[in-house]
């Protein structure tokens, strides 16, 4: 989904902003289908494929894997030539990224009165960054450099990577310690094995059937093993044809991604704009914490770095295409809806907060992204003044 600008052809480009309208369109149909007849959403998402897995969980479970091996190729080819060839590009994503989480999380504390509140146990709702989202909604912007996407994607993977952290410390009843062995260990084997350019596809094919199940059987989201092969395959310089690479985009934009939003956005709505609803601050506190923590985070670590002379904005950027893209970081959706059914809140009008955040910070983004591509020389670009 992410790609070279250069080489890309205007079809290519069609393709990613049709899978952007697709994705948006079946996540209005997820809420519309829920708010309408909660039942058969509920019955369709927990259709039972074989016994003990639903539909719900082939496609978070399995079917997302190919998303995190699409974004794992696309990360070690950018390590490798593109954005992040250094540790010091790569550490400003990171960086992003933890302050992303932190900023939001601080800000809900503080309006629920601390962790030992009664709504103290939300505060991990408001950290995530729903990565199919955010770049599915910047595919719909034009003239988007290269190096702005794969920085969100970073920037995003990162933060999935803190937020399946803190649902496995936080929100985990058990971790298989004897399982996350085995996970590191295979982890360990596979980048050992890509160092080494054993060119062997199907053995890492294999070893990431194997750290799948590790990662499920841990406690830990097992979609993580497809980041994992997708970087070894890169690295260990295992050919992967133009149209193979080709496909896989196709399949991820246009089937996994749309079928992810559709299986997991439906948030009936029919009680949450009740009395009761509206007057609970449940649902302002979490929009207010991922409206305004997100883009402090991101993009208050972007300007600090840039104006301290740390680090430089990604190539062809402008502060405010930085800032839009910091914007589309308070789209948390799925991965905070599902972090909201861990933490224990007494109700679901915390869902109000996350649809509102969503909405605000799709519109606002597209707007500002927008904006900024378009004006061009009449925003301030990175160093300049200097």
């Amino acid at each position: 989904m992410v790609q070279s600008l250069g080489a890309k052809s205007a079809f290519a480009i069609s393709k990613e902003r049709f899978g952007g309208l697709l994705l948006i369109a079946c996540c209005l149909l997820a809420f519309a289908w829920a708010t309408l007849h909660l039942p058969s959403y509920t019955a369709f998402k927990n259709y039972p494929l074989t016994e003990g897995v639903s539909w719900q969980l082939f496609v978070n479970d399995l079917l997302m894997v190919l998303f995190f091996l699409m974004v794992g190729l696309e990360l070690s080819n950018e390590a490798k030539q593109g954005a992040f060839r250094t540790l010091r590009a790569i550490l400003l994503p990171f960086a992003s990224a933890c302050a992303g989480y932190i900023c939001p999380a601080l800000i809900y504390l503080f309006l629920v009165g601390g962790i030992g509140s009664p709504l103290g146990t939300g505060w991990a709702i408001v950290t995530a960054t729903d990565i199919a989202l955010a770049l599915g909604l910047l595919s719909l912007c034009r003239r988007v450099p290269v190096s702005l996407k794969m920085f969100l994607l970073a920037v995003a993977i990162f933060d999935d990577v803190l937020a399946i952290i803190t649902i496995a410390v936080f929100y985990t009843a058990t971790v298989e310690l004897a399982y996350v062995g085995l996970s590191l260990l295979i982890t360990t084997l596979v980048f050992v094995l890509s160092y080494r350019q054993v060119k062997r596809p199907l053995l890492y094919v294999a070893l990431g059937v194997a750290l799948w199940f590790g990662l499920l059987q841990a406690g830990i989201h097992p979609v993580l093993a497809g980041v994992v092969i997708g970087i070894a395959l890169s690295q260990s310089g295992c050919a992967i044809d133009h149209k193979t690479e080709s496909l896989l985009q196709w399949v991820v934009t246009l089937l996994v991604l749309p079928l992810f939003a559709l299986s997991n956005a439906g948030v009936s709505l029919a009680d949450a704009f009740s009395s009761v609803a509206l007057i609970d601050p449940v649902a302002v506190y979490v929009a207010v914490a991922m409206l305004v923590g997100k883009p402090l985070g991101v993009f208050g670590v972007v300007w600090l770095g840039v104006k301290l002379q740390q680090f430089e904005l990604p190539e062809a950027t402008n502060m405010l295409m930085v800032f839009a893209m910091s914007v589309f970081c308070s789209i948390g959706l799925t991965l905070s809806l599902f972090i909201g059914e861990l933490s224990g809140l007494h109700n679901d009008h915390y869902k109000l907060g996350i649809v509102l955040a969503a909405l605000v910070a799709s519109l606002i983004g597209l707007a500002l992204m927008q904006f900024a591509t378009t004006q061009g020389n009449s925003v301030i670009k990175a160093g300049a003044g200097k």
